[in-house]
This record gives C-alpha cells, sequence and structure tokens, in this order.
C-alpha cells in the first residue's frame, strides 16, 4: 500500500532532510565567466570506470550551462569552506562566487577549487530526466585530495564531522 502521493512528498523531504551530505561545488566553463553551484547530491556510481553522479534541478540556468559545457568539476568541500557553499548556494548573487577561495582552471576549462578535500574533473557521459532535475553521469578524468574533513549538510544547517 503506498501512502497519498502528496503525503509521501512531504515526508520524503522530512526523511531526507535527516541524511547527512556531503556538500560540494559544482563549476564548469561557460562562453561567459564560468558557473557553479552548490551541490549535496552527489555520489559515486561505480570505480570501473570512475562515474559520479549529481543530480541539478532543471529550473536554475546552471543546469542548461552544464548541459552544454559538456565537462563539470566537483569540489567537495572542507568543514572551514562553507562560506564557499553559502556564495555559490544564492542563486541571485550579483557578487562573483569565485572571489572566495583560491581557484585555478583544469584542462576542460572548469574551476577547481584549491585546498578542496576531493576534486573530480568529468566529462558528462549521460544525462536523464527525472522529476524535475537532471541526473549527470560524469566519467572522472582526474582527480585531487587533500588532508582535511569534509564539511556535511543535515537539517538545513553545514554541520563538521565529530570524532568518537
Amino acid at each position: 500500500m503506498t501512502q497519498n502521493a502528496a503525503l509521501l512528498e512531504d515526508a520524503y523531504k522530512h526523511a531526507m532532510r535527516r541524511v547527512v551530505s556531503p556538500v560540494a561545488v559544482v563549476t564548469f566553463p561557460t562562453a561567459g565567466r564560468p558557473g557553479g553551484l552548490t551541490c549535496t547530491a552527489i555520489c559515486s556510481a561505480t570505480t570501473q570506470p570512475p562515474t559520479l553522479i549529481t543530480c541539478v534541478n532543471r529550473k536554475i540556468p546552471a543546469s542548461a550551462s552544464m548541459i552544454e559545457a559538456g565537462t563539470f568539476t566537483v569540489n567537495f568541500l572542507k568543514d572551514d569552506q562553507s562560506d564557499i557553499a553559502r556564495r555559490f548556494s544564492q542563486v541571485e548573487n550579483s557578487e562573483d562566487p569565485f572571489s572566495v577561495g583560491h581557484w585555478s582552471v583544469n584542462a576542460a576549462g572548469a574551476p577547481v577549487l584549491l585546498g578542496a578535500a576531493s576534486t573530480f574533473d568529468c566529462m558528462v557521459e549521460r544525462i536523464e530526466e527525472v522529476g524535475g532535475h537532471y541526473v549527470f553521469f560524469g566519467a572522472v578524468a582526474a582527480v585531487q585530495s587533500c588532508d582535511g574533513t569534509g564539511l556535511l549538510y543535515r537539517d538545513g544547517f553545514f554541520r563538521r564531522l565529530a570524532i568518537e
């Protein structure tokens, strides 16, 4: 027996807010200034070949730019980089979000955050439309990582990992 669709959606959203997610800034080259957005819907799909999945709302302009670019970089943030996550999560931000943090550019033209916990340069392999989102499958072309604890997101707040 399934729940009423509206009740199920509300229960789903409520339950998913309880799930801890890593926080990343997904960046991509564009004809103008580079683009980017804060994302928590990212996971490894497979290691053979290395592939990441990221989900992006179809309503935001960044989704069309990612499709056009054909490439993106997933910059998983460290727990002291929440200011970068906030900057890239503001859709109507008039300030250049790349003015926070130290950035370089990879061979495909996508910005790479120096000092991120991990970065994955990806080529778009496939895009699926699911509900109101695009699901991007990114074939990983290059990886970098450094020491540090990743930034987490749960219940509307950024979180830090506590060692037990």
